[in-house]
């Protein structure tokens, strides 16, 4: 068993009285107030953060062979120790490569945990599709998901579509009675079919005011039921480019710390210098760290610690609120209470921040994979 003491720690809801946490094989085992540990001069410990909804970082993306098992090797230096990879609309011998990466890397078990696949796309609104490729959108359906996913129905756990779609709303029901989380995303639903599809198993928004038509005061659409629904998360990009600080204020005053969660949207030049890189079918450019594709935004080039720097440097997020919404909610959205939490029985997976809130190490199940220089 090995303990660390002299923590200031943050269980993925509060700051704690406790001091110190005891793991073994693994697993938490204790928190409390021993001295006999590892001193950690005082630093913040909080669970590892938990990206849902990225497509790659350090010149890798997820849709090339073995794209994913590499990405997970780097998660760890940005404080992420889970996190799903993410498709973007591509063809469906495409798409499953990107499943056989996630596959592979979940079996690999290199440095971040693989939580399973996340399909964004490709039953999309044609309009609001951002940059994913509409030759490859489609109408959803039961039949054409089964067949896309076919042999790898397990590593599903996230999954975006456009419910008001023709067959959208079969699907929805059709996946959240799998176990599998529904995100409403690149959607032009009205407010009556966005609470249809919470009704049916819709449980997120994907990158909330993006790829969605704008808050009207007499059409409140999606943006009007995810502002106010309490059965509907809220997922945003934390860059402060996707939206701007005082609208993710608004997010969070809305939805309150324990309704929303923060995510990268990530892109393989996320921790690179400007240049022209990849996002599916199509060259990005990235300049002054923002990605475009054309005139439309393209993924980010954040990285999870970062995101959290911004929330509470630019957005005016409480620093505990901050840290739920990369801990504890990504892992309740997934069902996943064994994860973004400090309590007995849970995962040994958290991160050693300094005073500035960069990473100093990462430990997942209990074994420390990054320590800064």
């Amino acid at each position: 068993m090995t303990v660390l003491s002299n923590l200031r720690l943050f269980d993925g809801t509060r700051f704690l009285d406790e001091t110190a946490i005891s793991f073994d094989n693994g697993t938490i085992t204790a928190l409390g107030t021993m001295t006999d540990g590892i001193d950690m001069g005082g630093r913040l410990l909080s669970p590892g953060l938990i990206d849902l909804h990225m497509h790659g970082q350090m010149g890798e993306d997820n849709m090339r062979p073995g794209g994913t098992t590499r990405i997970a090797t780097t998660q760890p230096q940005f404080g992420v120790t889970s996190f799903c990879p993410t498709s973007v609309t591509d063809s469906d011998e495409q798409t499953r490569v990107f499943l056989e990466n996630v596959r592979q890397a979940m079996e690999s078990a290199q440095g971040a945990r693989v939580l399973g696949a996340y399909l964004e796309g490709p039953y999309l609104d044609h309009d609001l599709r951002g940059v994913h490729d509409e030759r490859f959108l489609k109408e959803p359906s039961v039949s054409d998901y089964r067949a896309l996913v076919e042999g790898y129905e397990d590593l599903i756990v996230r999954v975006t579509l456009a419910p008001e779609k023709n067959g959208g709303m079969e699907l929805v029901r059709f996946l959240a009675d799998q176990g599998i989380t529904v995100s409403i995303g690149h959607s032009a639903a009205t407010a009556d079919e966005t609470a249809e599809a919470v009704r049916l198993g819709v449980s997120t928004t994907t990158h909330t005011f993006n790829a969605m038509p704008a808050l009207h005061h007499r059409q409140p659409g999606v943006l009007g039921v995810a502002l106010t629904h309490p059965d509907l998360k809220a997922e945003f990009v934390a860059d402060m480019v996707h939206i701007h600080p005082l609208i993710v204020k608004l997010i969070y005053l809305a939805k309150g710390a324990e309704g929303c969660f923060y995510c990268t949207d990530s892109m393989e030049a996320a921790g690179m210098r400007d240049g022209i890189y990849r996002l599916g079918n199509g060259a990005v450019s990235v300049q002054d760290g923002i990605a475009r594709k054309g005139e439309r935004l393209a993924g980010s080039t954040l990285t999870m610690d970062r995101g959290l720097r911004l929330l509470v440097e630019e957005a005016d997020i409480p620093l505990h609120d901050a840290l739920r919404m990369g801990t504890r909610n990504p892992a309740d959205v997934i069902g996943r209470p064994d994860l973004g939490r400090l309590v007995p029985g849970a995962k040994a997976d958290f991160v050693l921040w300094d005073d500035a809130l960069h990473v100093e190490a990462t430990y997942i199940e209990g074994r420390c994979f990054y320590r800064a220089d």
